[in-house]
């Protein structure tokens, strides 16, 4: 019959084993335990035991490496902690206003407060910004809605002679036709005729440009004081030196061409937009260069002062915006003198050098007699709801 074993499979000797089987049997159950308890030999001191694998009696001497670590305690933004049994440690959710764990995201259109943003979500942001930054339209009334001039259809142009805003003519003769729109005109341009627009010095720093349009002229970008390139159509390249004022030039060669929404910006965009967020914007911008006053009423009043003998009077008028140099240049039409008592025409006005400014504009009103030394008179219309005073700060 056979042995019976231990747990641990060491054979045992059975009671009724004959005095001469006892030494065998001892000695393979000896040989068993020595086999199953070979791995609590070696290591050295200070060294514990550790279970080397999942079957039995399998064990590994380490280093007690394993520290003296007896609880854990957690404080925020860490969760759990202890100092008994199975202990879990977490890290809760950040949020505003407390410290804790974030998820990374690469959106950069979430609306998200728990979120962090990723390099690449603020590459992206970046991107954007910068693009929008060379997005920038550096022409002003790129659209021909701003006529403070109010230049009519087809009327002609002389050579540096403006009519839109911010457009002066760049030939002998220009005229433009075009169905007036408060959402601003495409412009037809007669043959031989064209137009111009100079853009400051400090508005084109040193960088490549991309000058375009809508419609069938064509058009050149070029420094001031250099040599014009030829004309071509949309869209047009330029790399700016930064040390001039920049020239944008359009023209209708042989037979009349169309003009509308120009753009020149930073870059290499070509989508169309005006240089300043609305209207009323980019009607103050063009203000910088030249402001006129219309009066829109027959008897409008632009200014006051005091007469300085029978046949001349010195009145300030209240610019809108600061003019970008003191204007030199003065256009008028149908003014008076006037003040409680009577009116007088106005046959000359000028600028009094010595009293203007970036804001304010003195000038002197001339009448053929009849005013009192010292006495308050007004500048008005003189029965007229298209008269107008004009001051150009123009390059």
């Amino acid at each position: 019959m056979s042995n019976p074993t231990t747990p641990f499979g060491w054979q045992m000797p059975t009671a009724t084993d004959l005095v001469t089987d006892l030494p065998a049997d001892f000695e393979v159950f000896g040989q068993a335990v020595a086999t199953s308890m070979a791995d609590l030999l070696g290591g050295a001191s200070g060294y514990i035991l550790s279970k080397n694998s999942a079957t039995d009696m399998d064990f590994v001497w380490i280093a007690n490496d394993q520290g003296d670590i007896t609880g854990i305690t957690a404080t925020s933004p860490l969760t759990g902690g202890g100092s008994s049994g199975a202990i879990t440690v977490g890290i809760q959710d950040a949020t505003t206003s407390v410290k804790g764990a974030v998820q990374l995201s690469d959106s950069t259109s979430t609306t998200s407060s728990i979120l962090a943003a990723t390099p690449t979500a603020v590459k992206a942001a970046f991107d954007l910004a910068n693009n929008a930054q060379t997005k920038t339209n550096l022409l002003l009334n790129s659209n021909f809605a701003i006529n403070q001039r109010a230049y009519v259809s087809a009327a002609n142009l002389a050579s540096g002679s403006y009519g839109f805003d911010r457009w002066k003519s760049n030939f002998t003769n220009t005229t433009l036709t075009f169905t007036a729109s408060t959402q601003g005109q495409s412009l037809t341009i007669n043959a031989g005729g064209g137009l111009q627009q100079v853009i400051e010095q400090g508005l084109v720093p040193a960088g490549t440009y991309t000058l375009s349009w809508t419609g069938t002229a064509t058009g050149r970008v070029y420094n001031s004081g250099g040599t014009p390139p030829a004309y071509a159509a949309s869209p047009v390249t330029f790399t700016a030196d930064g040390t001039a004022n920049v020239v944008v030039e359009y023209t209708a060669v042989s037979t009349t061409k169309t003009l509308s929404k120009v753009q020149f910006n930073a870059g290499t965009n070509t989508t169309w937009s005006l240089a300043t967020p609305t209207l009323q914007s980019e009607l103050a911008a063009c203000q910088r260069y030249y402001y006129r006053a219309t009066s829109g009423a027959l008897y409008t009043n632009y200014g006051m002062g005091l007469a300085t003998s029978s046949t001349s009077t010195n009145l300030n008028i209240n610019f809108p915006t600061t003019m970008r140099v003191v204007p030199t240049v003065l256009d008028s039409s149908t003014l008076r003198l006037q003040n409680f008592a009577a009116g007088y025409t106005v046959t000359a006005l000028t600028i009094s050098t010595n009293g203007t400014g970036f804001q304010m504009g003195e000038v002197v009103a001339t009448v053929a007699s009849g005013l009192t030394s010292g006495n308050t008179y007004f500048l008005s219309a003189n029965n007229s709801a298209t008269s107008f005073v004009g001051f150009s700060s123009e390059l």
